[in-house]
């Protein structure tokens, strides 16, 4: 019967902690995964690769008419990878502000329906 008494009282610890968890470590976890997967998006994109090779001519030529294609070639090659990981970052974004309102969108679901459930 003590081992009863211990489960029901560490229940009741997980569920009043719960809350504490989700908005301070549960969230700092969260921060990082959204910051590690925009990182990883980055650099499967290559946008700061784009960048730094911008001057770079492209297939080794090196005269005025592939250094002119090859630069207007990467500022149009990082303007849209620029826009994809800008949508990609969006999207984490999103995500982790999910994250942080759903307890609210849950709590306010439960007491919207508490009434009729309790009528019945």
């Amino acid at each position: 019967m003590y081992f009863l008494k211990i489960i029901f009282i560490d229940t009741i610890k997980d569920v009043l902690y719960f809350p504490i968890w989700w908005y301070s470590q549960g969230l700092i976890l969260t921060f990082r995964w959204m910051a590690g997967e925009i990182i990883a998006t980055e650099k499967m994109i290559g946008v700061g690769i784009w960048i730094k090779n911008i001057f770079v001519p492209m297939f080794g030529q090196r005269d005025i008419q592939g250094r002119v294609v090859s630069f207007f070639m990467r500022v149009f090659q990082i303007l849209f990878r620029f826009i994809a990981l800008l949508g990609f970052s969006v999207f984490y974004i999103v995500i982790f502000l999910f994250y942080i309102i759903l307890p609210l969108i849950i709590l306010i679901g439960v007491f919207l329906h508490l009434p009729s459930v309790l009528s019945k």
